[in-house]
């Protein structure tokens, strides 16, 4: 069959499966799990629609690439995977049952330089201790030079509280109209300035990004961004992680500090 990127492939829908006598799955559970438009995506084999979104699939999959070949300072599998070398830290915290995402990225070396995104937790159900430790392991981890956690409601309050006593920098971010829309335009320029960098690994980061829609808010006097839920993406929770670290750099990347030189040990 012939794609909308014009290329022929071979098209197996989850229905056909179905038609061939596989029972591994319940359609209705996965509809249930997924909007239509990821439903259609994941198992019908139709092409993602981004025209809804506020970020470009065409500029999120540029971003992806193989960091085990293209990072030469990074060890995926070191006890220390970043060295010494700086990380900053986001987390979007659970709503109860939500998901919980924790982003790990490497700042930019010189001002206008690349984000690179070195580690992805999601925890789902996790309570807010559970959140609290293994923030404190990333500290562990990594030398972590920045941190931002979402306290608006949920555990992110509790998470906060608990993460200060170890790392007593750790900012507290409450989203309202004018945050979530300095976060988004600035995540906006730098993808489209090809400034980030991810695994292609990261399919459902991805998806978290295209999930994220301009929206009115409860009063309809304002637009602010949201995102369709699923159980998967959440609440776009990755997405929302990776943006509290991206955001610490001003609007304007050429007010940063000069370059930086660091040693690595490993």
């Amino acid at each position: 069959m012939l794609g909308g990127d014009k290329i022929w492939r071979n098209k197996v829908t989850i229905f056909d499966a179905e038609a061939g006598g596989c029972d591994l799955f319940d359609i209705d559970e996965l509809r249930d799990e997924n909007s239509p438009d990821e439903f259609a995506n994941l198992y019908e084999c139709e092409f993602i629609d981004d025209s809804l979104s506020v970020f470009s699939f065409a500029e999120l999959k540029r971003a992806m690439i193989d960091a085990d070949v293209e990072w030469s300072d990074y060890r995926r599998y070191s006890e220390r995977p970043f060295a010494n070398m700086p990380v900053w830290v986001g987390q979007d915290a659970s709503l109860g049952g939500d998901n919980s995402s924790i982003a790990v990225v490497a700042p930019p070396a010189a001002p206008g330089g690349k984000f690179r995104l070195l580690e992805l937790l999601s925890m789902r159900g996790a309570n807010y201790e559970t959140q609290a430790e293994t923030l404190r392991r990333m500290t562990q981890k990594y030398n972590v030079q920045y941190m931002a956690l979402d306290v608006t409601g949920g555990h992110g309050s509790a998470v906060h509280e608990l993460v200060v006593k170890f790392y007593p920098r750790a900012k507290g971010f409450t989203y309202d109209v004018d945050f979530k829309s300095r976060m988004v335009l600035k995540a906006q320029s730098i993808f489209h300035k090809s400034r980030f960098e991810m695994d292609a690994s990261e399919t459902d980061l991805v998806r978290a990004f295209l999930s994220i829609r301009k929206t009115l808010t409860h009063s309809q006097k304002n637009l602010t961004f949201e995102a369709s839920r699923n159980n998967q993406t959440g609440h776009a929770d990755a997405a929302w992680a990776v943006m509290h670290t991206l955001i610490n750099e001003p609007l304007d990347e050429k007010t940063v500090g000069r370059k930086r030189s660091f040693m690595g040990i490993y």
